[in-house]
């Protein structure tokens, strides 16, 4: 039987760095939307089809980071003459995975965001109540990380939700701009 808190502990950077992406983009993503269309409609469909392409985006750069980390650590051992350690080169196995883990978890972040858009009849009520679930969504992140790092964990979770609100502002003036500069 797998151990899955195990799993995820060992796969947490792909899960973090999904969950952390998918949050931020989906989140400026869903309100420039909204500021830029006007319809719930068009919301759903660009939030979705963008949450899916980041998904597939950060598995690749996920695999490719890891891979060249991967080649560093190699060469590291083989300049210093040093028997390669293999607890700490992450096997092809351990990037595949990884890769996978920030693909599912970005794809995970995508959910609970755009749902308001589906519930709500007011586009304004769900641009709200999204932005609220993923800022909820980026603060527990961050204390979970600043507390695994043995940091402090409202520190990070601060600056995880400084990092979504500065992702939503862009997304909501890049959405207004392109409003007006269309026509919208």
């Amino acid at each position: 039987m797998v151990d899955v808190a195990a799993w995820l502990e060992h796969y947490f950077q792909g899960i973090a760095f999904g969950l952390m992406d998918g949050l931020i983009v989906l989140l400026g993503l869903l309100i420039g939307l909204s500021e830029a269309t006007g319809e719930a409609r068009i919301v759903i469909i660009g939030g979705i089809i963008g949450g899916i392409a980041n998904s597939f985006g950060n598995a690749i750069g996920f695999y490719t980071s890891e891979s060249a980390e991967r080649g560093q650590q190699l060469n590291f051992y083989k300049e210093k003459k040093a028997r390669a350690s293999h607890q700490f080169i992450h096997s092809h196995a351990d990037i595949l995975f990884s890769a996978l883990a920030a693909f599912f978890s970005t794809l995970a972040a995508l959910v609970l965001p755009i749902a308001p858009f589906f519930a709500l009849p007011s586009l304004g009520q769900a641009m709200v109540l999204s932005a609220c679930t993923a800022i909820i969504m980026l603060a527990a992140l961050g204390y979970f990380i600043g507390k695994m790092s043995e940091g402090n964990g409202w520190t990070s979770s601060v600056k995880y939700v400084a990092l979504g609100f500065v992702g939503a502002g862009l997304g909501f003036f890049v959405g207004d701009v392109l409003k007006h500069l269309l026509g919208g």
